[in-house]
C-alpha cells in the first residue's frame, strides 16, 4: 500500500493536471513568437535561456497556470512565455520568477551548475 505522502503527491499532480487542462491556451503565430524574442532581445536564430543564457530547449510559463492546486488566472499565451533551458524551467517549477531569481542569485551557483545570472558573458 503506498504512503501518504506518495498519495498526496499524486492527488496534487492530478488537480494540477485538471487545473491545467481548463486553462485557456493561444497558440502564438510565428510573428508573435518573432515580436516576443525581439521584446527580450534575441534572435529567432540564435534562442537563449531567459534566465541563464545557456541555448533555449523549451518555452516556460513566466508565471506559473496553478499554485497550490489552484488557478492563478494567468493563461497559456506568448505573453506569460519565455525561452528556457530545461535545467532552468525544471528548477523554477511553478514559483514566482523573480523570487526564483533572486534565490539563484544568492546561491553559490546558478541552477543545476549553470553560471550565475549576475555573471556577463
Amino acid at each position: 500500500m503506498p504512503n501518504f505522502q506518495t498519495m498526496v503527491s499524486r492527488k496534487s499532480s492530478i488537480t494540477n493536471a485538471f487545473v491545467s487542462s481548463l486553462i485557456p491556451v493561444i497558440e502564438p503565430v510565428d510573428q508573435d513568437i518573432v515580436d516576443a524574442l525581439r521584446i527580450l532581445g534575441m534572435s529567432p536564430d540564435d534562442v537563449r535561456c531567459a534566465y541563464c543564457g545557456d541555448k533555449s530547449t523549451e518555452w516556460d510559463h513566466l508565471r506559473p497556470l496553478v499554485v497550490n492546486r489552484r488557478p492563478t488566472g494567468y493563461i497559456s499565451e506568448i505573453a506569460n512565455l519565455v525561452p528556457s533551458c530545461g535545467k532552468c524551467n525544471q528548477s523554477k517549477g511553478n514559483k514566482n520568477w523573480l523570487k526564483w531569481i533572486d534565490e539563484q542569485r544568492s546561491a553559490r551557483a546558478g541552477p543545476s551548475g549553470h553560471r550565475r545570472l549576475t555573471d556577463s558573458r
